[in-house]
């Protein structure tokens, strides 16, 4: 380790750097896809229901409660499915990570109180909905809010990466109040997250045509958006990753691309991309009468894109940080294995019951002023 980084925590690792890596790309990848969900779900919510109300369209108004109601659900996923990720690149990059979240500690701190208030929004979204009022204002207040967290997270992952920037930024401020100089590589970090969750929501909106609760019409109007949705997002997000790959350091660029596995992933997250876009352009085009089996393959699709992007962007991560003198795989090892053994188990019994959760929300009816009104 280098004078650039704080000295090691002198606590050994409890497991090998490849299985910490693989637990965090893995759970990582989740998180990506429900953030993808939250940011693109809240976009789509917030037109609809202000365009339902400005042209006095009722099935926008209505289709868009139906997914707002989706939402709080979405925010906890979004939440429980990112703290174990941070925690294991806290295990992995701690010197690394634990500086740059000091350094902005009054906006990494601020996450939190932003949270809270968008969830808070989500609820009281959902109870305008259900008296038939309009609630496209709390609508657009949440999704700045979630683009304010995106943008602070996006911050702190790119400080991490420069540690000759981190003297400077101390000596001007103590108290974790400023935010770092330019980098060239944040903007476009932060543009690909919002690209690629006008693509993941439109391909949700896809595979959710397809449940039989909803009328027909329902259904087209869900497949339909949501394809042309995901045929837009495709484009913008491909070119946000390119962004991002041409705004890399010339010598981290070299690496990676001379490397025996990141230029695979690189295409393989290009492919995917790509086919969400010919995904969404069938399913606008056949307005959701799509086979189940196809529809199940583009869910499939999108899950494999953000952990493609999640594992490329892992490369990117570990290359810069080697080229300032973090060797990620010279740490301290002292094997754990009873740590590990109820570790594993307690991760798959989790797994299994978010899987049965979302099987649950899938079978579940789509909550309507009617059924309030019943209520």
């Amino acid at each position: 380790m280098t004078e650039l980084f704080p000295s090691l925590d002198p606590i050994p690792l409890p497991a090998p750097v490849w299985l910490l890596k693989a637990l965090h790309m893995l759970l990582l990848s989740l998180h990506f896809v429900a953030v993808h969900l939250l940011l693109g779900g809240l976009a789509v919510a917030f037109v609809w229901n202000l365009l339902g109300h400005l042209r006095r369209n009722e099935q926008q108004r209505a289709a868009a409660g139906e997914l707002a109601g989706y939402l709080p659900v979405v925010v906890t996923y979004v939440v429980n499915l990112g703290v174990p990720p941070l925690l294991f690149a806290q295990v992995l990059y701690g010197t690394a990570l634990y500086t740059s979240t000091i350094l902005i500690g009054a906006w990494w701190i601020s996450v939190i109180f932003l949270l809270i208030g968008m969830y808070y929004m989500l609820y009281v979204m959902t109870r305008r909905g259900a008296s038939g009022r309009a609630w496209w204002g709390l609508a657009l207040a949440s999704l700045l809010i979630v683009l304010v967290v995106a943008k602070i997270y996006a911050t702190t992952m790119t400080l991490m990466l420069r540690p000759e920037v981190w003297p400077v930024m101390y000596a001007a401020n103590a108290h974790g109040t400023a935010l770092p100089p330019h980098d060239p590589t944040l903007l476009p970090r932060w543009a690909f997250m919002i690209c690629g969750a006008l693509t993941v929501a439109g391909a949700a909106l896809v595979v959710v045509s397809q449940r039989r609760v909803f009328s027909a019409e329902r259904r087209d109007f869900f497949a339909t958006h949501g394809g042309l949705l995901a045929l837009a997002g495709s484009p913008l997000w491909i070119a946000a990753g390119l962004w991002v790959w041409h705004t890399q350091p010339a010598g981290v660029v070299a690496k990676v691309s001379a490397h025996a596995l990141y230029p695979g992933l690189g295409l393989a997250w290009l492919v995917c991309a790509a086919l969400l876009g010919v995904f969404g352009l069938l399913a606008a085009a056949r307005k959701g009468r799509l086979p189940l089996a196809l529809a199940v393959l583009v869910a499939l699709v999108a899950i494999l894109t953000d952990a493609a992007a999640v594992l490329f962007r892992d490369g990117l991560r570990d290359v810069t940080l080697l080229g300032k003198g973090f060797n990620l795989w010279n740490q301290p090892l002292e094997m754990n294995l009873q740590v590990l053994i109820i570790f594993g188990v307690l991760l798959v019994i989790g797994l299994v019951v978010v899987g049965w959760l979302v099987s649950v929300i899938a079978r579940a009816k789509p909550v309507t002023e009617a059924t309030h009104e019943q209520a």
